[in-house]
């Protein structure tokens, strides 16, 4: 069966983005269960939700004919998850910390792309471009970003230890398409790596 991640037309409702999960039901010191939910008026069913721990970068699918279903989760831990429908269907990609017991550090959320958006085409006369992102950490304790920048798929470092959530004036060439992705890091060496984004010069 085949599943397509293309148009955004499933909307997920919870966990919430960037948000701290404390509703689920804890199921022991070390897990608990959490009910998914998302909406889709189009019944693409049956649907597929992609769950990723963000700490060791493992992800699993659980398929579901309605538009919810019940994980049993690791406490203390970030997630991201989407989830795509039979028919050209996707959501966007969110995340959520699971609430655990009594941990002293969180791992920044993976950073979004604000502009360009992912997928975006820029003007085919722009000669530079501004790469502008939003990270966020439960105990606000980021200390820096490093950015991967190029027209590989998988991008080459480009600037290191950034405070800002921004990079400017990246040298671009018409007709082209490039690649970034944002290591988000805290005080206490904790990481997360955002997608790779994209986008097209023209």
């Amino acid at each position: 069966m085949e599943y397509a991640k293309n148009n955004i037309n499933l909307f997920l409702v919870f966990p919430e983005n960037d948000s701290e999960c404390t509703e689920g039901i804890v199921v022991s010191d070390t897990e608990s269960e959490l009910i998914f939910e998302w909406i889709d008026e189009n019944n693409n069913a049956p649907y597929i939700l992609h769950l990723t721990n963000i700490s060791n970068s493992q992800t699993e699918s659980y398929e579901s004919e309605s538009t919810e279903v019940a994980i049993t989760l690791k406490r203390g831990v970030i997630y991201s998850w989407y989830v795509t429908g039979k028919i050209n269907s996707s959501s966007e990609v969110w995340s959520f910390y699971n609430e655990g017991p009594g941990l002293e550090s969180t791992i920044p959320f993976p950073a979004t792309a604000i502009s360009p958006v992912s997928g975006a085409s820029i003007s085919r006369t722009s000669t530079t471009v501004n790469l502008i992102w939003q990270s966020e950490d439960l105990d606000n304790d980021i200390v820096g970003h490093d950015l991967y920048f190029g027209e590989a798929k998988d991008p080459e470092l480009y600037g290191i230890d950034i405070i800002e959530t921004r990079f400017d004036d990246i040298p671009v060439v018409a007709g082209k398409t490039y690649y970034w992705k944002i290591v988000t890091k805290d005080s206490v060496g904790n990481e997360s790596t955002s997608p790779v984004f994209t986008f097209t010069v023209g």
